[in-house]
């Protein structure tokens, strides 16, 4: 396979307040990185519908949408044209299937990817999913629950695009310092999964923890913090510059969900900075077994509450934890991005042109 040079377009949206535009630019090159940019009343046009369908989403009964194109600013298209028509790309990969639309700017030659992130039967009709998945030539899902399920989609459809799983990769992360901790930490941004999360280990865990040890400390990193009430026992951090030296004081990640979907990004990170970690189920679900050394899952509250326990005591086992993981965290990276690899290779452009041939 050829190498690629790699451009990056961004598109506008509510969440760029933690996007950091100065490190996409390191990566890709500046001259490589693009914005698309909207007028300032296109701008307050996309807040207004935001907001509108935020209102309506309160007083009006929860149906799925029949159409998958409702998030893409339509504002945006001419300035996602120029950018395709001046690069010509061999390979274009978009992010979400929400915006699948802006395949059809795209060359004929030119090999589609949706990297979906997550599957959406939450949002869309299994109809709409499957005509967004259905203008790609490959989908890649996160997990292979997640593609199993694309693929149910598409075979109803009798399309015959294909369907892949490329997991997050990790790379290489700073180790953190095991020696010595003053409880454990939660980590993550402000919505409603993780809001949920932290609120019910505070509620149920964060008591059966503190009577065996009162001093124990739950140290909670990025926005998510802003959703509990302060308590004695919680530090927050806020948003940090150093994740390995704000972890360093709780070496240990409480990786306590109870609401979400997808693979959690929180956990193979602490794993590969080789942090041990306490799981409920939910929180491991898409890490297969072989890949899930250095995490204890926990299966109940108690039992939740005693790993804790049991870690924050045990240095010589926080050790042993962390290294299973970064060797678990490595292997899992090696097949993630062999999968990627194979994603892109020219066999998938062999297939792609014989089918549209």
């Amino acid at each position: 396979m050829k190498d690629h040079e790699v451009h990056f377009a961004l598109l506008p949206s509510r969440q760029m307040r933690d996007f950091d535009l100065d490190a996409h630019r390191q990566i890709v090159g500046p001259q490589n990185f693009c914005l698309v940019q909207r007028s300032l009343a296109m701008t307050l046009m996309f807040n207004l519908r935001i907001l509108s369908r935020k209102v309506l989403s309160k007083v009006l009964p929860r149906k799925l949408s029949d159409n998958v194109d409702y998030v893409f600013d339509e504002s945006l298209r001419s300035g996602c044209k120029d950018i395709i028509l001046r690069l010509n790309p061999e390979i274009v990969v978009v992010e979400y299937v929400h915006f699948s639309s802006l395949f059809d700017l795209v060359p004929d030659s030119a090999y589609r990817i949706i990297d979906t992130h997550d599957a959406f039967w939450h949002e869309f009709t299994p109809a709409a999913e499957a005509k967004g998945l259905s203008r790609a030539d490959l989908v890649i899902a996160i997990q292979d629950r997640e593609a199993e399920h694309f693929r149910d989609l598409l075979s109803v459809a009798g399309d015959k695009t294909k369907v892949t799983t490329v997991s997050h990769i990790v790379g290489q992360r700073e180790r953190v310092d095991l020696s010595s901790s003053s409880g454990a930490t939660f980590l993550g941004s402000s919505f409603e999964a993780n809001n949920e999360s932290l609120a019910a280990l505070i509620e149920n865990v964060m008591p059966i923890v503190m009577t065996k040890i009162p001093d124990f400390k739950l140290h909670v990193i990025g926005d998510v913090g802003s959703s509990v009430p302060d308590y004695p026992f919680v530090v927050k951090h806020g948003r940090v510059k150093s994740l390995t030296t704000a972890m360093a004081l709780a070496p240990i990640l409480a990786n306590y969900i109870v609401k979400g979907t997808g693979i959690k990004i929180k956990l193979l990170e602490a794993m590969a900075m080789g942090v041990p970690c306490v799981s409920t189920a939910l929180g491991a679900d898409g890490l297969p077994p072989e890949y899930a050394e250095g995490v204890s899952i926990a299966s109940d509250d108690a039992s939740y509450a005693a790993e804790l326990v049991s870690l924050f005591e045990d240095h010589s086992r926080r050790k042993r934890m962390g290294d299973a993981g970064l060797g678990a965290i490595g292997r899992w990276d090696a097949k993630q991005r062999k999968a990627l690899k194979d994603a892109i290779s020219s066999q998938h452009h062999r297939q792609a042109r014989s089918l549209a041939g």
